[in-house]
C-alpha cells in the first residue's frame, strides 16, 4: 500500500472567522502605526529645533527617511488588508469556487508572511530611532527658562 503524502498550509485549518479576525487585527496594528509614525515625526521635529551638532541632525534625518520609507510600505499593506477584508465574502458565500477559496487563503498566507516581516522591520527602525534619540537627548543639555 502506498502512503499519500499530503502538504497542508496552516491556512487550509483556519475558518472563515479566524482569517477574518487576522485581517481586523493586522488593520488595526497598521493604523496603530500610521499614527505612532505621525507622533514619531512631531517628536523629531522637535528635536531638530533644539541646539544640536550636525551629526545630531543627521541622526534625525536618517530617523525620520526610514519612517518615511516605512510608511510607503505602511500604505500598500493598509490598502492589501482592505481590499483582502472585503474579499472574504469568497470563503462565506456558500458557493463552490475553489481555485478563487485556495487563490484567497494563499494571499492570506503571503499577508500574514508580509506582515510578520514588516512588523519586525518597523520595530527594528523604531528601535534605531529611539536609540538616536537617546542618545541626543543624553548629550543635549536642557534648556534653561529662567535665563
Amino acid at each position: 500500500m502506498k502512503v499519500k503524502n499530503e502538504k497542508f498550509n496552516y491556512t487550509e485549518w483556519f475558518s472563515a472567522d479566524e482569517i477574518n479576525e487576522h485581517s481586523k487585527d493586522w488593520l488595526s496594528q497598521l493604523l496603530f502605526i500610521k499614527d505612532e509614525h505621525q507622533f514619531l515625526l512631531n517628536l523629531i521635529q522637535t528635536f531638530s529645533t533644539k541646539k544640536i551638532s550636525k551629526n545630531q541632525l543627521n541622526q534625525l534625518e536618517d530617523f525620520k527617511n526610514a519612517i518615511n520609507e516605512n510608511e510607503i510600505m505602511l500604505h500598500s499593506l493598509i490598502s492589501q488588508v482592505k481590499k483582502h477584508m472585503n474579499q472574504l465574502k469568497i470563503l462565506v458565500d456558500g458557493v463552490n469556487q475553489l481555485e478563487m477559496e485556495h487563490g484567497y487563503k494563499k494571499t492570506h498566507k503571503e499577508l500574514f508572511m508580509s506582515m510578520n516581516q514588516y512588523m519586525l522591520d518597523y520595530r527594528t527602525v523604531k528601535e534605531r530611532g529611539f536609540a538616536k534619540l537617546t542618545s541626543i537627548m543624553k548629550i543635549t543639555k536642557p534648556s534653561n527658562n529662567n535665563e
